[in-house]
């Protein structure tokens, strides 16, 4: 992959969660392969909710494990540090998304309700990197590959981007 070859990515909350100190189990997953995939994305959009949901964990595992207090501390600076990076777009909810989610939240696949708002939000970009295995198991569902809106998102595992 050369510099710039993917002009945007959407991220689950899973691959926020290493900006935030936080490890992720995901096969073939390192953080050095996770840093020069980022060298060469245009754009790296997240949800606003990941943020949330980073938050939430860190605070669940810091209540368990004190290990864990430093990041929960170090959580807004890491969090300043990324929303000065231009290459960042951080997606609040907007009318379009309400719209996208009504359009996913009717059809008959096995979401919730977290999952509809990252794909709803994702579906500007085109490509969203989830380890997700119901998010993941959309690509298998002809309702959504000949969906003329849905279909136009392509879902990705980490695994799957050719590191």
């Amino acid at each position: 992959m050369k510099p710039g070859s993917t002009p945007a990515v959407f991220l689950d909350t899973t691959f926020l969660l290493p900006f935030f100190q936080l490890e992720i189990a995901v096969k073939d997953f390192t953080i050095e392969d996770f840093k020069e995939f980022l060298t060469k994305v245009s754009e790296i959009h997240v949800s606003e909710l990941s943020i949330f949901e980073a938050k939430a964990k860190l605070f669940r595992l810091s209540r368990k494990n004190a290990a864990y207090m430093e990041a929960l501390e170090n959580f807004g600076n890491n969090l300043t540090v990324i929303r000065n990076d231009e290459r960042f777009v951080f997606h609040p909810y907007t009318g379009q998304n309400d719209a996208h989610f009504n359009l996913i939240s009717v059809k008959e696949w096995k979401l919730d309700s977290f999952d509809i708002i990252i794909l709803a939000q994702a579906l500007e970009v085109k490509l969203l990197i989830t380890e997700d295995e119901e998010v993941l198991n959309l690509r298998d569902q002809e309702t959504f590959a000949q969906d003329p809106q849905l279909g136009k998102l392509a879902i990705r595992r980490w695994r799957e981007l050719g590191q």
